[in-house]
């Protein structure tokens, strides 16, 4: 739950106009009242287990904090770059991240997208480390009795994976990473894949 006059509960609650002033100046600061960014990880005391009937339901009280979070480092990458360390914030932060629920996954493929492209030497220095949780989301296949809502989901997750795999592609430099030559192979080898991935790249 979110403390009252916390820097997120004030991010949320500000009317539209004055709350877009509060971040444009205040969003560095909001940060660093999430500790060092670490309120972009799980947080297993904000993780509670809810018996309904004969099952048990898990629910993450901590996920729209990161989600929220991720979304406060988004907008810093536009206008105050040098407000973040890429090196300490992609390991373990992002990394975490991009392996997270669907909600935190997507923001931060469109940070990683940016990093790629604003600060791609720290993004190299990573990059073996990515290529898991990037993996895991575009072969991540929904149940067979998935409803529509979910399956368009999944499709919109890949299709922004695939978004950030196609920035990490154009880095030079990127063959130094024996992970990611193996994570293309196998896109490339995947007619499904392929076709989204060949699809993006030439938007």
């Amino acid at each position: 739950m979110l403390k009252l006059y916390s820097p997120m509960f004030l991010l949320f609650h500000l009317p539209v106009g004055l709350g877009c002033i509060f971040v444009q100046y205040h969003l560095y600061y909001i940060l660093i009242g999430f500790s060092d960014f670490k309120s972009c990880l799980p947080q297993q005391e904000l993780i509670r287990t809810v018996d309904l009937g004969p099952f048990k339901h898990i629910v993450d009280d901590g996920l729209e904090l990161r989600k929220a979070a991720f979304e406060c480092v988004d907008t810093l990458l536009d206008g105050c770059l040098d407000q973040v360390n890429p090196s300490s914030f992609i390991v373990p932060y992002l990394k975490s991240g991009l392996d997270d629920h669907y909600d935190v996954k997507m923001p931060c493929h469109l940070i990683l997208t940016k990093l790629a492209d604003k600060c791609p030497s720290a993004v190299l220095a990573v990059l073996d480390s990515l290529v898991e949780p990037l993996q895991k989301t575009i072969n991540f296949k929904p149940k067979l009795d998935a409803v529509k809502q979910e399956v368009d989901r999944n499709e919109d997750m890949i299709r922004s994976a695939l978004r950030a795999i196609t920035s990490l592609n154009r880095i030079s430099g990127g063959d130094c990473s024996l992970k990611f030559k193996n994570l293309m192979s196998e896109i490339s080898k995947s007619p499904t894949l392929w076709d989204k991935f060949y699809s993006i790249r030439n938007e």
